[in-house]
């Protein structure tokens, strides 16, 4: 039995939006340089060990520790201050947070944050805490509603939960 021309149309377009809207629920993330990625985040060895992230209510800074497969750790901030106009464009190394003293601006953070949330994105033990972390750098609809169904959830503990920092 034969559609008729009508009915095939609206079910091309149907199956377009179809693709269209699960195109932008499920979009890549951006991509980076390996080259143009800060010397210290290079330097880390794949497995890594671990990956700590911290939410401070600053604003929204986030703070990134990972441990590569030898055991080594780096730190990285990404400041999101209240007032910002332009968040998460500075990433800084050295530590988990912008003020603190160890802390050193990267001159061109733009390939080492997305780096940072590859790697973030990757990591197969990821808490809610890190979910909630990649959503606020992304803002993919995806990473928003896997931080919407950790919330319906009641994953996020604000008072015992060791990686959000109140400053």
């Amino acid at each position: 039995m034969k559609l008729p021309i009508r009915k095939r149309i609206i079910i091309v377009i149907v199956l377009i939006l179809i693709g269209c809207i699960a195109y932008w629920f499920f979009r890549p993330l951006p991509g980076y340089d390996i080259q143009l990625v800060h010397p210290r985040l290079r330097a880390l060895q794949q497995p890594y060990q671990n990956i700590k992230t911290a939410y401070y209510l600053d604003g929204g800074s986030i703070g990134i520790e990972i441990t590569d497969r030898d055991g080594r750790q780096e730190q990285f901030a990404i400041p999101a201050h209240l007032g910002d106009t332009n968040r998460y464009s500075r990433v800084y190394v050295g530590a988990m947070y912008d003020n603190e003293p160890d802390a050193v601006e990267i001159a061109e953070p733009e390939d080492t944050k997305w780096m940072l949330v590859h790697i973030l994105n990757d990591y197969p033990n990821r808490t809610p805490s890190d979910d909630y972390c990649l959503m606020a750098l992304t803002r993919r609809p995806v990473d928003v509603a896997r931080g919407l169904i950790h919330k319906w959830r009641g994953d996020y503990d604000w008072k015992d939960n060791g990686h959000i920092k109140v400053f």
